[in-house]
């Protein structure tokens, strides 16, 4: 190990510190006999430093880019791309997109059944089918990105939850980035959404040092409770292709909480208060399919925020749907 590495054991995964990324791979790569490595990287945050510094190791290394939000979609994408460059693990490296994606890619590499039937019946998870799994968080939001609970968008357009400590990487590894401090402010809005204002507040006023503890507490949090602001930013960014770091703050300044590290978010989060705008004009026909049993948040509070509606659902077409829907009436 590296002068000054160490664990932190007290979170939802063991979080390595102290190691430079490559070293983190090749060291979580070695012993575990991993040569095919799907490494899952965010919009602008490409590895190529990494990758020939993992080659010159004896991996096989096939980066791929998270293609957009939070969707079915993109883990369909991310299942093929592993399983046609035929490889063993999953590898995230960057933020919370990266990392959310790269688990749910590992969890659905060998399952038998898609991301909603498995929301909807966590006992049809088959464990054997989880690929190996190694999340290199390199900002805070990869650190709470680290439980077992995901906010996903369905091909219709709605959003469900799927809660399985499965989801948890197998491994993590903590190597910020130069300047990655500032994105503290999303990890903030989501302990504030989730109801633990403490760890909100410890988080504005936080060290360097102190950040991934506190954030490995956040990740816990999430996997237990998720509030509506999470939902609806993930929500706004497939439906609306909206930054969730605005919608965040948005929808937490509608929802309520201590004005101080309201005001902080605001700041961090929405300078120029384009978030109000963006949902204002945002399309909701996906929520006409929203199912409390597979979405256990109300969300309703941020369409009374909004002055909007869930659409209603719209009856099938053809022949048959017509007739179903006379018998309804």
């Amino acid at each position: 190990m590296t002068t000054g590495a160490r664990v932190i054991w007290g979170g939802v995964v063991a979080l390595q510190l102290g190691h430079a990324a490559g070293e983190a791979v090749r060291s979580w790569a070695a012993p575990r006999g991993l040569r095919r490595l799907l490494l899952v990287h965010g919009p602008g945050g490409g590895p190529e430093a990494l990758i020939p510094h993992l080659e010159t190791a004896g991996l096989a290394v096939f980066a791929f880019e998270h293609p957009g939000g939070p969707s079915v979609a993109a883990v369909a994408e991310a299942v093929a791309a592993y399983h046609f460059d035929q490889c063993d693990a999953v590898v995230a490296i960057g933020g919370g997109a990266a990392v959310d994606l790269a688990t749910l890619a590992a969890f659905m590499a060998g399952q038998r059944h898609p991301l909603p039937d498995l929301a909807a019946d966590p006992s049809a998870v088959d464990p054997r089918g989880v690929a190996s799994c190694l999340a290199v968080a390199t900002d805070p939001t990869g650190l709470a990105a680290l439980g077992g609970a995901r906010v996903l968008i369905d091909d219709r357009g709605c959003p469900f939850l799927i809660r399985d400590p499965l989801l948890r990487p197998g491994a993590a590894a903590w190597c910020p980035l130069s300047g990655s401090d500032g994105l503290c402010a999303p990890v903030v809005a989501l302990a504030l959404d989730a109801g633990d204002a403490e760890a909100a507040e410890r988080l504005i006023a936080a060290g360097p040092e102190d950040v991934p503890e506190i954030a490995l507490t956040v990740a816990g949090l999430l996997e237990r409770r998720l509030g509506p602001a999470r939902v609806f930013a993930a929500f706004a960014e497939v439906a609306g292709e909206l930054p969730p770091g605005p919608t965040l703050a948005a929808v937490l300044r509608s929802v309520g909480g201590p004005e101080s590290t309201l005001s902080f978010l605001s700041r961090a989060l929405d300078p120029d208060g384009t978030g109000r705008a963006g949902l204002d004009r945002l399309p909701l026909d996906g929520l006409a399919h929203l199912d409390p049993a597979t979405l256990p948040v109300d969300i309703s509070g941020v369409l009374v925020m909004l002055g909007r509606d869930i659409p209603a659902r719209r009856r099938r077409g053809g022949r048959g749907g017509a007739a179903r829907g006379r018998r309804s009436e």
